[in-house]
């Protein structure tokens, strides 16, 4: 961790948290977790299948909440907070992208980023004006009137980048973001998250894939419900940066 990120803000900490599920053979899937997340973070998340991350990522999305121990977002304890109280703080604090992009096959590009607007209730002026920003910010301003359906894997993927950051959120959440995705278009993808990432945005991201948590500052290994590691790393950097920065990264970094 630098100096700079030492001193930044956390917006989002793990207290002592686990999840067990009831059922005829009782199971549970985390096991007393704590971390933090501190702002301008890119956190990957890794593990074997079955280690906790979907768990994890259900709980990091106020999607579920834990059995035991305190999740705290922006230094509020969601833990207790009712249903109507974590709709808004999913609505508000968190931008989240799936592996299945999730979109809305009946509305076009520019509708599908402007959906959270307008459920939160933004005037259409600045609906406008924010679509405009986000589908430049993802290179998609041509495809603002496309279907979901005719566009790339790749592309949808932007697209449901571009909706996730329409609210402004605290913090990006992305569940396998690559995992649908060709190699070439998962590196693209993977580039935009570090572009981001290098503008401010903090990011958490799960994956099984090493190249993908590469371009993490920081990588948590999950085995069997635990943290077994968490260490930082030198991250992968976008494209952009590269090109700023010749000669920082070994060639095929």
């Amino acid at each position: 961790m630098t100096k700079a990120q030492g001193m930044a803000k956390t917006v989002l900490r793990m207290a002592s948290v686990s999840k067990e599920y009831d059922g005829a053979t009782p199971f549970q899937a985390l096991k007393g977790l704590s971390f933090d997340v501190k702002e301008g973070e890119f956190v990957a998340i890794v593990g074997p299948s079955g280690s906790g991350k979907s768990t994890l990522l259900h709980l990091l999305g106020c999607l579920d909440m834990p059995t035991h121990g305190d999740i705290y977002l922006d230094g509020v304890d969601v833990s207790d907070l009712n249903d109507d109280a974590l709709a808004e703080i999913r609505r508000d604090k968190i931008g989240f992208v799936f592996q299945a992009f999730n979109l809305a096959p009946t509305l076009n590009v520019s509708k599908n980023v402007e959906l959270p607007l307008i459920i939160r209730g933004v005037d259409s002026g600045q609906r406008a004006q924010r679509v405009i920003e986000l589908l430049g910010l993802v290179g998609l301003k041509d495809k603002a009137q496309s279907m979901p359906s005719q566009l790339s894997g790749g592309e949808r993927q932007r697209v449901a980048i571009a909706r996730s950051l329409a609210n402004k959120p605290r913090i990006l959440l992305a569940d396998e973001p690559t995992g649908n995705l060709d190699s070439k278009s998962g590196k693209d993808v993977m580039d935009l998250f570090a572009k981001l990432w290098e503008q401010g945005i903090t990011v958490v991201l799960i994956t099984h894939e090493p190249q993908v948590a590469a371009y993490g500052s920081r990588v948590i290994h999950l085995k069997d419900g635990r943290i077994e590691s968490d260490l930082p790393q030198k991250p992968m950097k976008s494209d952009a940066e590269k090109l700023k920065h010749k000669g920082d990264w070994k060639k095929g970094d």
